[in-house]
């Protein structure tokens, strides 16, 4: 009786073991089976709890701190938008390019000939026949200039005196009968006899009281200038009447015809007299005794009004 205890103890031990054995691997089978259907819910124990971990770790993770720098950096840019600079840009506007100054900045030289006088006195009509020049692209006979020019005692008004006489005597002294012409009666004589008769665009104006700004601003603007002068150095004067109004006479008067402006502030000047050296272009940096002329000239300028220029 007890060997057959014992033999079916072992035996029924033995089955235990097989059967828990078997229980095991049909609850493995099973877990696998649900796995292989749905494998988040077969290894949700597992799988979940590490990876809530993370995230949750990764949710204050400093890869969105950079957020407020790009916020601050973009902060930055907005505050140099309105940067200065449109406050420099404001102020260099206006700047003094059309107000002339004795250190202007640009310079220029025009192509306009050289034409010089026919006659001993004919220095006014050479000077209108080389702004013709430039202005039309051909010159006017000088005789056609002094048929159209009156002949008047009061320079301002017409040439005094002849054109082909010579300003001083046989002994030396100054002929004033013989004499020239000035700035209004240039002007008007190369409106008439030259601009207007060609249907010109230009206008001729003179002017007294100029300085050497204006002339230089005439020139670089593509205009020649007629100014009068005296070359010599110590030029006599001389207040003569006239029917009309008395006028002071300057000895040696002359004209030169600007046509240049250097940044040293000195000028190219055209000599219409005929010079000995042939050097009929010359480099200055003031026309002499202009003053004893009221400092007048004869500029060129489209026909427009302007309140800047006087008539005579």
């Amino acid at each position: 009786m007890i060997a057959w205890i014992r033999r079916n103890l072992a035996l029924s031990l033995t089955g235990a073991v097989l059967l828990g054995l078997l229980a095991v691997g049909l609850f493995s089978m099973l877990l696998w089976a649900i796995g292989m259907l749905n494998p988040q819910f077969a290894f949700a124990y597992v799988v979940r709890s590490p990876t809530h971990t993370p995230t949750a770790t990764h949710r204050p993770t400093p890869t969105r701190t950079p957020t407020p720098t790009v916020t601050a950096a973009r902060t930055s840019t907005r505050t140099r938008t309105p940067a200065p600079t449109l406050t420099p840009t404001r102020t260099r506007t206006p700047t003094p390019t059309l107000t002339p100054t004795p250190t202007m900045p640009a310079g220029r030289v025009l192509s306009v000939p050289v034409i010089l006088q026919e006659l001993p006195l004919s220095c006014e009509f050479a000077g209108m026949r080389m702004v013709s020049a430039a202005l039309l692209g051909k010159a006017p006979d000088e005789d056609e200039l002094i048929a159209c020019m009156p002949r008047d005692p009061n320079p301002y008004r017409g040439f005094r005196g002849n054109p082909a006489a010579y300003n001083h005597f046989a002994d030396g002294t100054i002929n004033w009968e013989n004499y020239g012409a000035y700035a209004p009666a240039v002007a008007k004589a190369l409106n008439n006899c030259v601009l207007l008769r060609h249907g010109s665009e230009f206008e001729a104006q003179s002017l007294r009281g100029v300085s050497y700004q204006q002339v230089a601003q005439a020139v670089i603007d593509g205009y020649p200038v007629i100014v009068w002068v005296a070359k010599r150095e110590t030029a006599e004067t001389k207040t003569v009447g006239t029917p009309r109004d008395p006028v002071q006479l300057v000895s040696g008067e002359h004209v030169w015809v600007v046509v240049g402006y250097h940044e040293d502030g000195s000028f190219d000047v055209h000599d219409p007299y005929p010079r000995k050296n042939g050097e009929q272009v010359l480099r200055v940096h003031s026309f002499p005794n202009w003053e004893l002329f009221d400092r007048m000239a004869v500029f060129v300028k489209p026909r427009q009004p302007d309140l800047e220029w006087s008539r005579e």
